[in-house]
């Protein structure tokens, strides 16, 4: 794996589009609406408070040569965050995927353009009204911010825009996804490099997939279960352009044949990257030296996930970060500010039948690793019998399960109703009187959350030991007033950057929580489950 030297990471940009592309900015600065398009102003209209109001917004560009690039990707310069539709000369700009919000528009098709005088709208809801959770709450009037710069055009060339991302493996496969921008097929390409001692007989070819055109692509990619180490590489070709990425050099542990377990493994657990490139760099890095199996991440990658730009420019931002996910198999859980993206479940590959599911169970080795989307749902009943009996089915010796949020917590959102003496927050609430239970009755090894933005390890009843690490780059947070009544076992508690690392040799798994200077905060360990 390619390392960094020593030192705070470097905070590599990703690749811009490549030089000698068209552009187009548009005539002039965007022009406003607020009746229908009857009149327009480069002044943007109010929305009065209570009020739900729609605003368009019009520019004109001159194109010389629609011609030029098959594909264009438009740079608004609005407030991304809006509910906002465009279309250029009446016809819609499509986005790559609904319920995402877009900086710039790529992938537009050059059928869309004309040439000479194009009219770009823009047409964008505003409401106004007081939120469901405070219909009390007194609003003040709203008026659209007004663009600094006007919008632009550009042509597209082709490039790998996100990733690649390792995601889930096991004996006989693992996975991979990307994001082009512009939709072309990928072609995956897997050399051998390595294989278990002794060999097991096998083929040392090179294995090739490739995926249908689009901006997204998943592999899911057949692995000979002795091949340890291989080197993988992502190319596309559209018209004279292509693109590649780094080949990147990956090791997997080696599972064993069905029906028998290796007892080693060596993998990270993390969370809360958000807000803070910089500080998210410096844990990537650590980590990347840790050279773990695998790395799950327990939630809040971004401050917005569906800000689409966020998971390039933030999350897969740091030059540490995008080796760490190219190289490591990754593990997500989801978080609250994960938002429900939509691309969340097409960046990341769970150990699923399609690797999209929220909700995994996956055994490696000695180990049995349970991940769930802990926020409010309609389907929990389902989902607490899925972990019931996903955890009454497992014979590994160790169980770790992980959830965004914790049981108990010492810190802010930890906080008690006054009148039930329980949390206040649903998924606390249910952590605490559902899941907890289960792990305590199965005698699973830990509960890893994340959420509260430091380190915290709770002893609790029944043997379950609780640990928060939330430090790989969110704010940090403290303890609340109430800290000793919210959470009366917990033992260590610390605000800084962490992340754990686990060592499971044997019958004794062993965890260092970290910091990303390598000062260790506590070790812990535990004997294999007893199970009968």
């Amino acid at each position: 794996m390619g390392l960094l030297a020593a030192g705070r990471p470097a905070l590599a940009e990703r690749p811009a589009e490549p030089a000698g592309r068209p552009e187009v900015v548009a005539q002039s600065k965007w022009q406003f609406s607020g009746d229908e398009g009857a009149t327009w102003s480069p002044r943007p209209p109010t929305v009065p408070a209570g009020k739900v109001g729609t605003i368009q917004a019009r520019a004109t560009f001159q194109v010389p040569d629609p011609g030029a690039a098959e594909f264009w990707q438009l740079t608004h310069a609005l407030p991304p965050r809006m509910d906002m539709t465009f279309s250029l000369n009446d016809k819609e700009v499509p986005v790559p995927l609904p319920g995402m919000y877009y900086k710039t528009i790529p992938a537009i098709p050059a059928r869309l353009l004309r040439k000479g005088p194009n009219v770009l709208m823009a047409r964008i809801r505003i409401d106004n009204r007081p939120p469901a959770s405070d219909r009390q709450k007194v609003m003040p009037d709203f008026t659209f911010p007004s663009p600094s710069d006007p919008p632009a055009l550009a042509g597209q060339k082709l490039r790998f825009q996100t990733g690649p991302i390792l995601g889930a493996f096991g004996e006989d496969y693992f996975s991979a996804t990307c994001r082009t921008n512009i939709p072309v097929p990928v072609r995956l390409t897997v050399t051998p490099a390595q294989r278990a001692t002794p060999p097991r007989p096998a083929s040392s070819r090179a294995i090739e997939l490739s995926s249908p055109a689009g901006l997204i692509h998943r592999f899911r990619v057949p692995r000979d279960s002795s091949l340890r180490v291989f080197e993988y590489q992502l190319k596309a070709t559209f018209g004279r352009d292509s693109a590649a990425t780094a080949a990147h050099s990956v090791a997997l542990p080696i599972l064993g044949p069905k029906g028998s377990r290796q007892d080693e493994l060596r993998f990270v657990i993390m969370g809360d990257s958000r807000s803070n490139t910089g500080d998210w760099a410096t844990v990537a890095q650590a980590v990347l030296n840790e050279k773990p199996a695998l790395v799950v991440f327990t939630g809040d990658m971004n401050d917005h996930g569906t800000d689409d730009w966020e998971w390039d420019e933030h999350y897969l931002g740091p030059e540490p970060a995008r080796e760490l996910l190219a190289t490591v198999p990754f593990y997500p859980v989801k978080g609250n500010h994960e938002e429900n993206a939509p691309l969340y479940n097409q960046l990341f590959y769970t150990p699923s039948p399609d690797g999209t599911a929220e909700n995994w169970a996956q055994e490696i080795g000695p180990v049995l690793l349970i991940g769930i989307n802990g926020q409010w749902s309609a389907r929990w009943p389902q989902t607490r019998t899925w972990i019931e009996n996903t955890l009454s089915e497992s014979t590994a010796k160790f169980i770790f399960f992980m959830s965004h949020y914790p049981a108990w917590s010492s810190a802010g959102n930890g906080k008690l109703d006054a009148k039930t003496g329980l949390p206040r927050h649903w998924a606390y609430l249910t952590a605490r009187t559902d899941i907890v239970p289960m792990l305590v009755r199965h005698k699973a090894t830990a509960l890893v959350a994340a959420h509260e933005h430091h380190y915290e390890r709770s002893d609790l009843p029944g043997g379950l030991m609780q640990i928060i690490s939330a430090g790989a780059g969110a704010p940090l947070s403290g303890k609340s007033r109430d800290a000793a009544k919210q959470n009366p076992y917990s033992k260590v508690f610390i605000k800084t950057l962490n992340y754990c690392l686990l060592e499971v040799k044997g019958n004794r798994c062993t965890l260092q929580a970290k910091t990303p200077a390598g000062t260790v905060i506590e070790t812990l360990t535990w004997q294999a489950r007893k199970l009968h």
